[in-house]
């Protein structure tokens, strides 16, 4: 078992330089126990849903929280403000996204600049893999520490008629500060109630698991 040891602290050290220092020693062992819990790899049926029917072009249009629940610490997602653009395109429908991250202490104020997405096709399933060019994050929507992050990540879901959701596995790697890999994480939309009111409890997969409801312990500096 040293082998599986040596690789847990390896790659918790290479956790600690993107998430930087926690706050609280209490939280970083958490996030160590969740961590060692983990499994390498996720199945795919059971984060991206089942297949379904596409919604008509227009149906799926609206403003929705994105949730982006990285696998080192699913409970504590990035999140973003999105626009969701359905329409035909030449070989069916396509989905186009504009997101802009939201500050992670009060879960509600756009920071950074804002990323027009797309458009990816959509399969008469429902089905979608829309890989992002890579994405730089604002420390500021860093539920860890304030360090930004370079992220180029790969959404593979279902767009589905008559849901209020759009969820499925998200891959890919965060390319700064350092280098992890994002195998096993997730994602969510959720369309809002009303346009620019979000909720301080999101869900981060088809599974609707919860993130937390405490905030970050950076917030409380």
């Amino acid at each position: 078992m040293r082998f599986r040891n040596t690789f847990h602290a390896c790659t918790a050290l290479a956790a600690v330089a993107l998430l930087g220092c926690p706050n609280a020693e209490g939280e970083f062992n958490d996030f160590q126990d969740r961590y060692e819990g983990l499994h390498p790899s996720t199945d795919a049926s059971s984060s991206s849903g089942a297949t379904c029917a596409a919604p008509a072009a227009g149906a799926a249009d609206g403003d929705y929280v994105f949730a982006l629940s990285a696998s080192l610490d699913p409970a504590s997602p990035v999140r973003f403000a999105a626009q969701v653009t359905t329409s035909e395109g030449a070989s069916g429908l396509e989905v186009s996204f504009t997101l802009q991250a939201l500050d992670t202490c009060d879960r509600m104020t756009l920071v950074g600049e804002s990323f027009a997405l797309g458009p990816f096709a959509v399969a008469a399933d429902g089905g979608f893999t829309a890989a992002f060019p890579p994405l730089e994050v604002t420390g500021l929507s860093n539920p860890f520490s304030e360090n930004p992050i370079t992220a180029e990540v790969t959404l593979t879901g279902n767009l589905c008629a008559a849901s209020d959701t759009i969820c499925g596995s998200l891959g890919g790697n965060v390319t700064k500060p350092s280098v992890i890999k994002l195998d096993g994480s997730t994602f969510r939309f959720d369309r809002l109630e009303k346009p620019g009111e979000f909720p301080d409890v999101v869900a981060l997969n088809c599974a609707g698991d919860l993130s937390k409801t405490k905030l970050p312990s950076k917030c409380a500096k």
